[in-house]
């Protein structure tokens, strides 16, 4: 039986040391199709089809049918089709075929199952699959993809979302209603700067910049002058005269440090146009220069983006302006998937745009290494390449559909930062104001790290050298632990026991020290990560067990994460590092297993970023700012960036945190978060009151703990620049304003319903800004940006179309003949009369459109 099927896919992978090459396949072809949500049972239902394009039997012994699915295990009762669904690690899933499972050619078959949890997401589906023959169990004789895989439409909505779920349907009717409060404004009624400027005054007058256009810097500011010019170049299409020193006047851009008023402080600049003594940028530092000079650069108007023009005419001005914060980041995930290089630089080109100053890269994970460390060459050699694996020798396993061969850029499952790329990374960063944090994620999300130092255990102990291998292993090798992270791994925790996994940390530290060395840079911060260790971690490792009895104070295996962070801060303190992490590095657990706020570490260099605000941890940025920790604020509600804008499943993302559009992170109140929202995660009404009864409120005395804001974008479903630019772009501006700007007039305001009508007021006119200057002047920018184009709004109301858009502006074109918008379908500018369904989309100058919106039948 084993040759009717060993030979099924022609050609064949066949395995050869590391590498496997890659083919046309032939012989199956797979279908998955979901069939919906089963809310009174708390599951949700989906099917694989299985069909035998080619001349063998498929047999019930001697494959696997591999792929990739987040979210909750299979029910196993609930699947049909003679086969078993396994989970292996992770996200990764496998079919194995039963004793009864046959396939013909010709035939096909169905595999039903449910899932506990639900599904709301296309991206949910399984990805990556991919067919395993073994010779023997264990024994890989080749690896096959399929000749075809579709996954088939969604059902309707009402399959997605039933009434029980109590989530709104997400239909045309529902964007019309989310967006009722928004209007057109009129071109001189529209903000000119995102993020918002502390004060700007219009002098009535314009000036000129044109032909002979002149830059002259003062001491310490050729850097600046080089980026001003660098960018009207391109828009004006000349290059301008950059000279050290010299007068301001007509057509001079005059850029100066100069000793500003102690409230600007470093960051804070002065701006000033007028038509006869030209433009003035000072700054009592070189950073506030550079903002200033990012504010004028927003002031241009917004069609010398989109073709260069030889002279430019804008508004005279004076503007005076400072952050509110100090930390403006923006946090990315290179680990879970890896993002290219030029990807990483246009976000610190945007960044510094509008005036954002840290970028947080999240390098390792579970799911990938991806910085070249040259004394341990393992972690990349090993730890940043994925592909299919039976015993973890050469790379780790397929995660988010990356696939089974080791192909960087295929899949974005391997791939890394080389020790040069990182380095330019970082003075690039620096050329932007912008400072670079990287995180080593520990003791926890190790998993990558884990097997690379297990490979290099092996190696050095097949050579003899046995002191050498112990001296990074990373894990006990006799821990029978049992746990389950949340991203469903069970072997990614390092022992925290041992002393190897603070000497490796130490050494990481260290090789990354060198290269900020390198690039001319002290590094100041760095990331320890700490966060979701999971329960159980430990508790079945006899060097652990050792351990605690040799140190009672500890108080049992609970606390080993807490004494894991206080190494790991006597380690960044001896080399003059601020010890940043997830809040967990400043939280111990009470004597009832309660995270509360550890006392032992305020006041010390340790800076806790604060993402867990559900639940009843709304209140934990509040309760550790209060008990004197600094704290960045980056609420996964308001600043998760992965998960999805909306809540219809074509619209990619996660929404375990809710979800996040521009708004949600607009409507951030950085000093009450109880006043953030009047709606809960999924944008239903809630009783703001009666939610937030006995939580912790900031303290007056402690709004100088919140340090910062910080945006956040996992990478699990990002596939390269362009998805990574639609999942952060606009969300991002709202983030630059709020960081900037800080809490607003309307967020002190008590009363609630003043409260939101000042709110609505605020967001109309912000919008108006992203819709009438930012998004257009985003085609162009840096190349362009594929952002988010937000589907329209519409109802059809006594036989007329109604439409609107989040960001006015923005153009939105119809049909009412069935077939798609395009760029010259009819263009909406009011309501108009309509029979029968419509379609709608939203378009950028570009003509990139958005989402089909479909209004089926009129509202009554």
């Amino acid at each position: 039986m084993k040759k009717a099927f060993l030979f099924l896919l022609v050609p064949l992978f066949v395995l050869s040391c590391n590498t496997m090459k890659d083919t046309d396949t032939s012989g199956l072809a797979l279908e998955w199709e979901f069939k919906g949500n089963n809310i009174k049972e708390g599951n949700s239902s989906a099917s694989f089809t299985l069909f035998n394009t080619g001349s063998q039997v498929l047999g019930n012994n001697g494959w696997a049918l591999y792929f990739n699915q987040m979210g909750s295990g299979v029910i196993q009762e609930s699947v049909t089709g003679n086969v078993q669904i396994e989970h292996v690690n992770g996200d990764l899933v496998r079919i194995l075929p039963t004793s009864e499972f046959s396939l013909n050619p010709g035939g096909s078959v169905e595999i039903s199952y449910d899932k506990s949890g639900r599904v709301l997401k296309e991206n949910e589906a399984p990805l990556g699959p991919y067919m395993v023959y073994y010779s023997a169990p264990g024994e890989v004789f080749s690896i096959a993809l399929f000749n075809s895989y579709t996954i088939n439409p969604f059902p309707a909505l009402d399959k997605v979302y039933p009434k029980e779920s109590s989530v709104p349907l997400p239909d045309a009717e529902w964007v019309y209603d989310q967006n009722r409060h928004q209007s057109l404004l009129k071109a001189e009624e529209v903000g000119m700067i995102i993020p918002s400027p502390v004060y700007l005054k219009r002098s009535g007058e314009n000036i000129t910049l044109g032909e002979g256009l002149q830059i002259h810097y003062g001491d310490g500011l050729k850097s600046e002058a080089d980026h001003l010019a660098e960018i009207l170049d391109l828009v004006m299409g000349f290059k301008s005269n950059v000279t050290e020193r010299g007068e301001g006047g007509a057509n001079i851009i005059k850029l100066e440090l100069s000793l500003l008023p102690s409230e600007m402080d470093n960051e804070g600049y002065s701006l000033s146009t007028d038509p006869k003594s030209g433009v003035l940028i000072a700054g009592s530092e070189p950073a506030g220069v550079f903002y200033g000079i990012q504010s004028l650069l927003s002031m241009l108007p917004v069609n010398v983006w989109s073709q260069s023009q030889t002279s430019i005419e804008l508004e005279a001005f004076t503007i005076e302006d400072k952050p509110a914060f100090d930390y403006r980041g923006m946090h990315l995930d290179i680990a879970r998937n890896f993002i290219e290089p030029e990807a990483i630089k246009k976000l610190i080109r945007v960044m510094a745009f509008y005036k954002m100053n840290k970028l947080h890269l999240h390098i390792t994970d579970d799911e990938g290494w991806r910085l070249e460390i040259p004394v341990l060459p393992e972690l990349t050699k090993f730890g940043s390449y994925r592909g299919h694996t039976e015993d973890h020798k050469d790379h780790i396993m397929p995660n988010y559909g990356s696939g089974p061969f080791l192909k960087p850029g295929v899949g974005h499952g391997s791939g890394f930062l080389t020790r040069e790329s990182f380095i330019e990374i970082l003075k690039l960063a620096d050329d932007h104001h912008i400072e670079v944090i990287p995180e080593i994620n520990f003791p926890g999300h190790a998993r990558a790290a884990i097997y690379a130092m297990e490979t290099r255990y092996n190696r050095l102990m097949k050579e003899g050298k046995k002191e050498e291998a112990e001296k990074f292993r990373l894990i006990d090798p006799e821990d029978k632990s049992v746990y389950n992270s949340a991203q469903n791994f069970d072997d990614n925790v390092v022992c925290v026991c041992l002393e190897a996994p603070y000497l490796f940390y130490a050494t990481v530290v260290d090789e990354i020290m060198d290269m900020y060395k390198e690039a001319g840079l002290k590094m100041r911060v760095m990331h320890a990560g700490g966060d979701e260790v999971p329960h159980g971690s430990w508790t079945g490792s006899p060097v652990c067990e050792a351990f605690l009895q040799q140190h009672p104070g500890i108080s049992g295996a609970d606390n080993l994460q807490a004494y894991c962070e206080t190494r790991l801060y006597e380690i960044l303190e001896e080399r003059d590092l601020i010890m940043a992490g997830w809040e967990e590095i400043a939280m111990k657990k009470n004597e009832e297993g309660i995270w509360v706020p550890n006392p032992d570490f305020v006041g010390k260099k340790m800076l806790p970023y604060v993402w867990n605000n559900l639940g009843a941890n709304l209140d934990l940025g509040n309760r550790l700012a209060n008990t004197g920790f600094p704290v960045i604020l980056c609420n996964a509600t308001n600043f998760y960036f992965d998960l999805g804008y909306n809540q219809h499943p074509s619209e990619p993302g996660h929404y375990w945190g809710g979800l996040v559009n521009t708004k949600r992170v607009f409507e951030f109140v950085p000093y009450d978060l109880f006043k953030c929202s009047t709606t809960d995660r999924y944008w239903q009404p809630i009783d703001t009151e009666r939610a937030f009864d006995g939580m912790e409120k900031l303290k007056p005395e402690a709004y100088d703990n919140i340090v910062g804001l910080q945006g956040h974008l996992w990478s699990e479903f990002i596939k390269g620049g362009e998805m990574l630019e639609y999942f952060y772009m606009p969300k991002f501006l709202g983030l630059a304003e709020r960081a900037w700007s800080g809490q607003q007039k309307w967020g002190s305001i008590e009363d609630k319903k003043e409260r939101v009508d000042a709110f609505d007021q605020a967001w109309n006119e912000f919008a108006n800004v992203v819709g009438q200057r930012e998004m257009p002047r985003l085609d162009y920018l840096f190349g362009g940006f594929n952002y988010r184009l937000p589907p329209p709004g519409a109802v059809v109301r006594d036989g007329q179309l109604h439409a609107n858009i989040d960001f006015p502006g923005l153009e939105i074109r119809y049909t009412v003949d069935g077939s798609e918008p395009d760029a010259n379908s009819h263009k909406y500018s009011g309501p108009v009369e309509v029979s029968g369904p419509v379609r709608l989309k939203s378009f950028d100058t570009r003509g990139r459109g958005s989402r089909t919106s479909e209004v089926l039948k009129p509202q009554l």
